[in-house]
């Protein structure tokens, strides 16, 4: 239930405001707006408050605001026709029709700027491991440490830190950590790496060679691994293999990829139970890494998910009205970057079709990551806004985006579109906006039956 519940209220909100935006600049252009709905179907709670009727339908999955004379075939007569959108000058129309989308990609700055006067939640700097030889174990950084500010600038989670030696200029860089009852200054060398984004693409990192010790807690189990015919349930926390302590999840990872098809001896912390189980990695394919570059053609697998770091690890991290404008913006700006990045590579097949999801891969992410907590559900309603907002701006007929086309074609030429070209247009619009919603379910039940990885 909690998963159905995630999923109305985020498409809810979403669709509230995305009809907001075309009904709050239709009534400011003097449209006179006949219906807001949400949801289609029956109603299950309508008002009439003066020209509108605001009505709550059945069907959450959608909804619409109902304009006078927005079917251009129509008659009007010539005393209403100030508040006509047909008859609205084409400025105000184009107004009508690009607020929704813009709204959308605006609505995620309302979100972030709440969430984070509220309070962020982030992963402590907290040092749990150090690598051997890396910047920071040549700065003297050790395991407990909790890196306090970068270059002056304080920090309150490991975004932060990553950022700050990013943009630092100096080679060196000065940072404070908190060791035990006092704090050490220490000065790291700046080690920039090529690295790459969420969608593949280049981007300078910082390898510091200081990270979170993440514990090695099971958090799934992956169907037909080793891990499951071995018993492994979530919770469990592996202590040790063949007799070597296990410290974080780096720890064992380690282990258990460089001895594929090799009996291991793990054992197991479950409760407060302590066993031994025997478990032999599969091998697969490393597909991270190119064997040119000295990496095993193959790895060991034994099919397991990490669980989310303890509660203690993180701490709240609360903005000012100001800052957290400014960082929402900034978030807002970033994530339609991506997204429209996202979108590119998609037409360029750069990333498979079979990452696009449709409804039912929504309910299932809006019920994860309501279960995580707040903050994740937001910052998950925000990412799905920018992309309503995006992709309501495609030049298909019917969607918003091709009533802009349309609209911009008529100030090109001076001259309206033919009525019957604007509904053959339309009808097309709608066949390849339907094909690609079936489209986008198939790829959500192939998820399903196990026939796609999750995205």
């Amino acid at each position: 239930m909690v998963t159905f519940f995630a999923a109305v209220i985020t498409l809810t909100v979403l669709i509230f405001v995305h009809e907001l935006g075309h009904f709050l600049v239709a009534k400011g252009v003097g449209v006179r707006v006949e219906r807001f709905s949400i949801g289609f179907g029956p109603a299950l709670v309508q008002r009439r408050w003066g020209d509108t009727e605001y009505r709550l339908a059945a069907i959450p999955f959608g909804g619409y605001v109902k304009m006078f004379g927005e079917t251009p075939d129509v008659k009007v007569p010539e005393e209403d026709r100030p508040r006509s959108l047909t008859h609205q000058p084409l400025w105000a129309r184009m107004a009508v029709v690009a607020a929704g989308p813009a709204v959308n990609i605006v609505f995620p700055v309302v979100l972030f700027t709440g969430l984070f006067m509220a309070g962020m939640p982030v992963l402590r700097p907290l040092v749990g491991e150090v690598e051997p030889g890396s910047a920071a174990a040549q700065a003297g950084i050790e395991v407990g440490d909790e890196i306090v500010s970068v270059a002056g600038h304080p920090v309150a989670g490991w975004e932060e830190v990553a950022t700050s030696l990013l943009d630092a200029p100096a080679p060196v860089v000065t940072m404070t950590v908190r060791r035990g009852d006092g704090e050490v200054l220490v000065e790291v060398g700046r080690d920039v790496e090529q690295g790459k984004d969420a969608l593949g693409d280049p981007q300078p990192v910082v390898h510091l060679g200081a990270r979170p010790a993440l514990p090695a807690v099971v958090g799934s189990i992956q169907p037909d691994m080793p891990a499951a015919a071995a018993g492994l349930v979530a919770g469990d926390r592996i202590v040790a293999i063949d007799g070597t302590p296990i410290q974080s999840w780096r720890d064992m990872s380690l282990i258990i990829r460089s001895r594929p098809g090799e009996r291991l001896q793990l054992e197991i912390e479950r409760g407060d139970a302590m066993f031994a189980t025997t478990i032999v990695p599969a091998a697969v394919d490393n597909d991270n890494d190119d064997a040119t570059e000295g990496k095993p053609a193959q790895i060991g697998r034994i099919g397991i998910g990490s669980s989310d770091f303890p509660r203690e690890y993180y701490t709240m991290r609360r903005l000012g009205p100001v800052a957290a404008v400014s960082s929402a913006v900034e978030r807002t700006v970033d994530l339609t970057g991506l997204v429209v990045r996202g979108m590119v590579k998609l037409f360029q097949r750069e990333i498979p079709a079979e990452t696009i999801g449709g409804p039912i891969m929504i309910v299932q992410a809006a019920g994860e990551q309501a279960k995580r907590g707040v903050a994740d559900l937001i910052f998950f309603m925000a990412v799905i806004s920018i992309n309503l907002g995006l992709l309501n701006l495609l030049p298909i007929p019917i969607l918003d985006g091709g009533h802009l086309l349309i609209y911009a074609i008529e100030g090109i030429t001076g001259r309206r579109s033919n009525q019957r070209v604007l509904e053959v247009a339309q009808q097309l619009g709608l066949v390849a906006l339907l094909s690609l919603m079936v489209f986008a379910s198939f790829n959500d039940v192939m998820r399903l039956l196990g026939a796609y990885p999750s995205p």
